[in-house]
């Protein structure tokens, strides 16, 4: 049985070496990547959407006291044409508060949640970044050795041969009978 490795190339080695460098990176770009936009994510619910809604719901507030004082007075000056449509008025800016209020606590509910329900989902996000940043590392330095090993084997092979019983690197013109090198056990001689 011929033991001995036919190695011609380590291209796909170290191809395959490069190509995980770059997975690396980009493992670590996209774990970083979703941890910012945790961040902007809360930033956003903290403070865009709190202060819209804060704004909208005085805009809508101040909107509808005005409209309620203008159908108290159309009312008192018995103008009863124009009543009717401030009623309407009236009856659509409530509507509009009201589901502006929904939406605000419906904000503030987000808010008050958002870091017990995202904090699972990250502490994942972690065992990820472990594995890119510490077990990848090693993983494409392995391979590294392996090129080397394979090179020097190759450049080795090349040059002298292989022993083709076992296995074993021999310099050319060096090859020596393996059986007169096998030691003895102790006492087998005595």
């Amino acid at each position: 049985m011929d033991r001995q490795a036919k190695v011609t190339s380590v291209d796909a080695l170290t191809a395959f070496r490069t190509s995980l460098v770059l997975y690396t990176g980009s493992v670590g770009n996209a774990v970083n990547g979703v941890r910012d936009e945790v961040r902007r994510m809360r930033t956003w619910l903290q403070v865009d959407q709190k202060a819209y809604w804060g704004g909208r719901l005085k805009r809508l507030r101040k909107q509808l006291e005005q409209a309620e004082a203008e159908l108290f007075t159309s009312r008192l000056s018995a103008m009863t044409s124009h009543s009717a449509a401030r009623q309407m008025a009236v009856t659509r800016l409530r509507r509009m508060v009201r589901e502006s209020e929904e939406r605000a606590r419906e904000l503030q509910k987000w808010i008050r949640n958002y870091d017990s329900l995202v904090e699972p989902l990250l502490k994942k996000l972690d065992g990820i970044q472990h594995f890119a940043t510490h077990d990848l590392p090693k993983a494409a330095s392995s391979i590294a050795q392996a090129e080397r090993t394979l090179d020097d084997y190759a450049r080795v092979a090349m040059e002298g041969g292989v022993d083709s019983r076992t296995g074993a690197v021999a310099k050319a013109g060096e090859e020596e009978e393996m059986s007169s090198d096998i030691p003895t056990e102790k006492g087998e001689d005595e």
